[in-house]
């Protein structure tokens, strides 16, 4: 049976909603104004543009995987393996498709030829300092790989950690202890520790005869792969822009290859036995 839902008032109850207009609603010029280039280059605005959708995207994404984990314990709370995934998979599939948006909007950074005209105007910025992403990963059972991940050759951090540490560092671990138990991996491990199997690919084959289980397993196994896609796209699209500009190194000093090397190394995949 399905939820009827009905209007809500709007939080400020002196609004005037007859003067809402899709200009101002949306606040269009408002998100305009916050891409500031540095420079006068084009390239700049299409790279500002890329992150700025994409970061839009990790926080809806954020809203929705919070639903998918708060429908998943209900679903695995239960004498049973599991009970209904319906309203889990409703959220999932669409963190899947926000994940597409990503996946997709990411690699129209391989069209920009004048990466050079700004890279060092733009300072030790680094996609490494996206908090929203690792919000994300948190929240999928991601451990801190990332820590140590702009070590130079002498083992010193650039500043583009050190500076994510100290904004975000307090939150991050917040973050670590709430989702320590509430993770999509937690939940993945808790339904594997259910199935009937002696290995990890028996007990997986159990729980695909299950239909709300099986509908599950299919969304986790979507998102390791965009997940992996993600690291996997943001790698080569370093690679080839930083051989235009013929440096090693990445935007904020990183040294990208070993950093995004080690999230496959430590901790892909997310889920063990479903790719």
């Amino acid at each position: 049976m399905s939820e009827s839902y009905q209007p809500l008032p709007p939080l400020d109850p002196n609004l005037d909603v007859s003067k809402n207009h899709y200009w101002n609603y949306h606040n269009i010029e408002a998100l305009i104004s916050c891409k500031k280039t540095l420079t006068a280059s084009k390239d700049e605005d299409l790279f500002i543009s890329i992150h700025q959708i994409c970061e839009l995207a990790f926080h809806q994404m954020i809203i929705d995987m919070e639903r998918v984990l708060d429908a998943l314990s209900k679903a695995l709370d239960t004498d049973s393996v599991i009970s209904a995934t319906s309203e889990a998979c409703y959220f999932f599939q669409r963190v899947l498709r926000l994940y597409e948006v990503v996946n997709t909007t990411m690699p129209i950074l391989n069209t920009m030829r004048a990466f050079a005209e700004f890279r060092t105007s733009i300072g030790p910025t680094s996609g490494f300092q996206s908090v929203q992403f690792r919000h994300l990963e948190i929240m999928s059972g991601v451990r801190k790989y990332w820590v140590g991940g702009t070590k130079d050759s002498e083992g010193r951090l650039h500043i583009a950690e050190t500076e994510f540490d100290r904004k975000y560092g307090d939150r991050i671990t917040q973050w670590f202890e709430q989702y320590r138990k509430h993770n999509l991996a937690y939940y993945y491990d808790l339904l594997v520790g259910r199935a009937v199997g002696n290995t990890q690919a028996e007990k997986v084959a159990d729980l695909r005869t299950y239909p709300d289980a099986d509908a599950v397993l299919n969304f986790m196994q979507a998102y390791d792969k965009c997940q992996t896609q993600f690291h996997q796209g943001h790698l080569g699209l370093a690679i080839q822009q930083l051989k235009i500009v013929g440096v090693e190194v990445g935007t904020g000093g990183t040294s990208f290859k070993d950093y995004l090397a080690k999230y496959h190394r430590e901790e892909a995949p997310l889920f063990p036995g479903l790719s």
